[in-house]
């Protein structure tokens, strides 16, 4: 057996899903240690080796692939524990990043921070104005070496920086060295020489060499403070994992949507990995159910994570926000809210009405019902009380939920404040993170141009199933997908990705261009590409390419990402580029908006190129009857509030002896070892042929 494995370290809990070659999925998860986050990932394999009749050692010498989506970098850069970074800049710009844009005062800040404008603060720099060190030298927008480096300057910058400062990272960032690099590639071989191997580089014409000075700053900077950091915790986790067997590279997730040896990653792809990793699967899925229209909707302990399929494909986020800080690194589109299981309730002193979220209560101590030295009433203890979850089977039984600890929790700190019964409170805890969450998915779709019913809901994550059918109705969307992996999505995603490695040019073009020049240009970047894929094992014939056109009407801010076929292009070509950018903008900003007579600039190109790995097909079930009675394991009583409150007697169903064809009648239950499906009164859900329950709204 050669085995195929997908790693998720997510805030609250560590999942892992095993692929065989059949295409059998085993899965499992343990609770996430954020002290030391590979132990997190050896329970999580020693538990899924357990549900295999086997030892971890057994399973890791069997394994082809061991692939991983880490929280790691995205935890350095909220704690702010990574490397102390110098900048070296062109002279005159070193207080770019301070300045930051306008929109920096707000960026990032949820809805409550953007109200409070007045009181809202930028965030703090990650390099503060004593390790910005500038340079005399100077490259046009063209690419003209206008003023030569002072290569003195950049000597006495290297010396302050690492003899006075003792920085650990130095991030090189140049004006316009992304079209020109011969200054970065000076100031990379003097720091060479006088560093060693002491000191992390991150150089901007090697991260991402793309326009807009002020993110790509921010992208070379956060490479540089968390290179160390990543790289380390990689080399630690792969000699963890040889030593029980493991024989092969150790794959990184990275948020662009593939996987790298841990020997190529970029230390920020590494960032907001996990949660693309469900929009990976969504897609996987999706095509083989020929859905081309998804919500890939991630509800866990911790956050809610939105991601789009459109048109059989996800989305590039152009300049994504991290921490409040806008970069240019390519990642998948997902928004985020503090929307999961550990999500906090309270009622405002001041207002007297109930609120839910951003915080969580995590994994430690969690919500009061885990009877962990929890305080603060929780998402999951409003579920428990409103009959959703088994308060002996969370977990698959390893964890014994305490039912009258959340009831009297809820009673003492939300119900009794605000004048209501138990039942209520909880249910409005509920109804009210639903609410949070059916506002950032129809944003999100709104803002591409679409409407929420054109597309099905992909529900996943620990929590999703339980409020899935809930916020879909919200949006009046009628369908909504459940997989036997939805628990460890994002796992599963990440087991069945692609090599993927991510190049960009940037150089201001006026349409219609001359082919000629971008068909050169785009070799050049693919040819860089072929080198990496080399190193990673493929051939030239196994790699595939995927292009991303920038372009914005001429005297606009801001771009659209345009796909585009792969091919060496002709004027006709060309034309229909621009007619496609043409037809994109009416959809997205309305029909009439767009403007050729303003004329269409082309920024920037993003280039992929993709190496396809070992994908076991899903497994095909016998088909039973329409009657699910052989997987009845009871019934107990749950609360609904729509239309108004009341409490039904729901049958409970074991999602292990349904089989295909059976159709549960709501109000009901299907419970799973790490996950539970709630389908609400007069909604049905039927079981596919790949044991994945479809739920009609």
């Amino acid at each position: 057996m050669k085995y195929i494995v997908g790693v998720d370290t997510g805030g609250t809990f560590t999942d892992v899903t095993v692929m065989t070659p059949s295409g059998e999925l085993f899965m499992d998860k343990a609770p996430t240690t954020p002290h030391d986050f590979s132990k997190g990932i050896m329970d999580a394999l020693g538990e899924v080796s357990a549900s295999m009749n086997m030892s971890m050692t057994e399973l890791l010498k069997d394994t082809l692939m061991l692939k991983h989506g880490s929280t790691v970098s995205t935890n350095a850069l909220i704690t702010r524990e990574g490397a102390r970074v110098g900048l070296i800049t062109t002279k005159g710009f070193e207080d770019t990043t301070l300045i930051m844009r306008a929109i920096g005062r707000v960026a990032g800040l949820d809805e409550e921070g953007i109200k409070h404008q007045a009181t809202a603060r930028k965030p703090e720099p990650i390099v503060p104005k004593e390790l910005i060190r500038g340079v005399t030298e100077r490259i046009d927008f063209r690419g003209n070496v206008v003023i030569p480096i002072n290569v003195k300057e950049v000597e006495e910058a290297l010396r302050y920086l690492v003899e006075e400062q003792h920085v650990e990272a130095i991030a090189i960032n140049l004006l316009f060295g992304f079209v020109n690099p011969v200054h970065e590639k000076k100031v990379k071989e003097y720091a060479e020489k006088f560093c060693g191997d002491d000191v992390f580089l991150s150089v901007s014409h090697e991260v991402m060499p793309v326009i807009r000075e002020y993110a790509r700053s921010n992208t070379v900077i956060i490479n540089a403070f968390l290179g160390k950091t990543v790289r380390s915790y990689v080399r630690s986790l792969s000699r963890k994992l040889k030593n029980e067997g493991y024989r092969h590279p150790l794959l990184i997730m990275q948020s662009n949507g593939g996987i790298v040896h841990e020997h190529e990653m970029t230390p920020i792809g590494n960032l907001n990995s996990g949660p693309c990793g469900g929009v990976i699967a969504t897609k996987y899925v999706a095509d083989i159910l020929g859905h081309s229209n998804v919500i890939s909707t991630d509800m866990g302990g911790t956050s809610f994570d939105v991601g789009l399929i459109v048109d059989g494909y996800w989305r590039y986020s152009r300049e994504p926000i991290v921490e409040r800080f806008h970069i240019t690194w390519p990642m998948i589109d997902v928004e985020s809210i503090g929307a999961g299981g550990g999500t906090i309730a309270t009622v405002d002193p001041t207002t007297n009405r109930l609120l839910v979220g951003p915080k969580s209560a995590g994994a430690d101590p969690g919500p009061i019902c885990y009877d962990l030295g929890g305080k603060k009433v929780t998402v999951t203890d409003a579920d428990l009380v409103l009959g959703y979850l088994n308060p002996d089977f969370f977990l698959g039984g390893r964890v014994k939920l305490k039912r009258e600890k959340a009831e009297q929790a809820i009673e003492e700190k939300i119900a009794r404040p605000l004048g209501l019964s138990v039942p209520e409170a909880a249910a409005g805890i509920y109804d009210i993170i639903n609410s949070h969450m059916s506002d950032l998915i129809r944003k999100q779709v709104v803002r591409t141009g679409h409407i929420p019913e054109e597309f099905s809901i992909y529900s996943f994550g620990g929590a999703g199933p339980v409020h899935a059918a809930a916020y879909a109705a919200d949006l009046g969307i009628e369908k909504v997908y459940i997989f036997p992996s939805s628990s460890v999505f994002s796992a599963f995603g990440i087991t069945v990705a692609d090599i993927v490695h991510t190049s960009a040019t940037s150089y201001r073009y006026r349409m219609p261009v001359e082919p000629k020049v971008l068909n050169v240009r785009l070799e050049e970047v693919e040819n860089r590409l072929l080198k990496v894929m080399k190193r990673e094992g493929f051939r030239r014939e196994d790699v595939e390419f995927r292009r991303i056109f920038f372009l914005r009407y001429r005297r606009q801010l801001n771009e659209l990402a345009i796909p585009v076929p792969v091919k060496v292009y002709d004027q006709n070509d060309i034309l229909e580029i621009m007619g496609i950018f043409d037809q994109k903008y009416d959809e997205v900003y309305g029909e009439g908006s767009a403007y050729r007579e303003a004329g269409v600039e082309l920024i920037s190109m993003t280039v992929d190129a993709i190496g396809r790995t070992a994908k076991p097909t899903l497994q095909v079930y016998e088909t039973g009857g329409e009657s699910p009675r052989d997987a009845l394991r009871g019934s107990r009583q749950v609360f609904f509030s729509k239309p108004a409150l009341r409490h039904f007697k729901a049958n409970i169903y074991d999602y292990d002896r349904l089989k295909p064809g059976n159709v549960v009648e709501g109000p009901s239950v299907i419970e799973t070892r790490i996950t539970t499906i709630v389908i609400p009164p007069e909604k049905l859900a039927k079981v596919d042929p790949y044991m994945n329950v479809e739920i009609s709204i």
